[in-house]
């Protein structure tokens, strides 16, 4: 199934070579990171070919089979329409119904609170696969293999600082995660 994927992904991103070795990129990332911490590569991997599959979509193809809820959930926010949308797709085109799946595509722009390790995995791989240009991704990348949660909550304050430097406001999700993984980091939840 995963050489089926690869083929979909491939041919749906093939006129954007640099989000096709992104993509690429997370998925060997991902997988690396899976087996460090003996997840289930399968699943990790599904996520990560499908994670910007409607990257390129127009808003209006992104909203077309979202629910009402999310887009007005999202309204401010929607460059998180890709990421439901691209989850939407795997389950059509693969029957793929696996929630933890689906979830690691839907919250891997900035990640959620209480994430599972699937979730994890790929929220993180985004941010440090090797075609990553930033000074941090190799230190991410090793962070990984060793702890999920400061991982996650250092990837978060790169996204909340990136959205700042560009002169937006982090969303409330956003916020609320990177708090959340804040907490867990010092044990005050379990």
């Amino acid at each position: 199934m995963i050489e089926d994927i690869k083929i979909k992904v491939s041919e749906k991103l093939k006129d954007h070579p640099k989000r096709l070795r992104h993509v690429f990129g997370v998925y060997e990332t991902a997988v690396k990171i899976a087996e460090a911490h003996h997840l289930d590569v399968l699943k990790v991997s599904m996520a990560a070919l499908y994670h910007d599959y409607a990257k390129y979509d127009t808003i209006e193809q992104q909203v077309s089979h979202l629910e009402i809820k999310i887009i007005k959930e999202f309204m401010e926010t929607p460059v998180i329409y890709h990421a439901f949308a691209g989850a939407i797709a795997l389950e059509h085109d693969f029957g793929i119904k696996d929630q933890d799946v689906l979830n690691a595509i839907r919250y891997h722009v900035w990640g959620r609170k209480n994430m599972s390790d699937t979730e994890k995995v790929i929220f993180i791989a985004d941010c440090c696969e090797p075609n990553r240009e930033f000074e941090d991704a190799k230190k991410i990348f090793q962070m990984a293999l060793v702890n999920l949660d400061q991982t996650v909550e250092y990837c978060m304050k790169i996204g909340i600082d990136h959205v700042i430097y560009q002169k937006f406001q982090p969303s409330r999700d956003q916020l609320e995660a990177y708090e959340y993984y804040m907490e867990v980091n010092r044990g005050e939840i379990k």
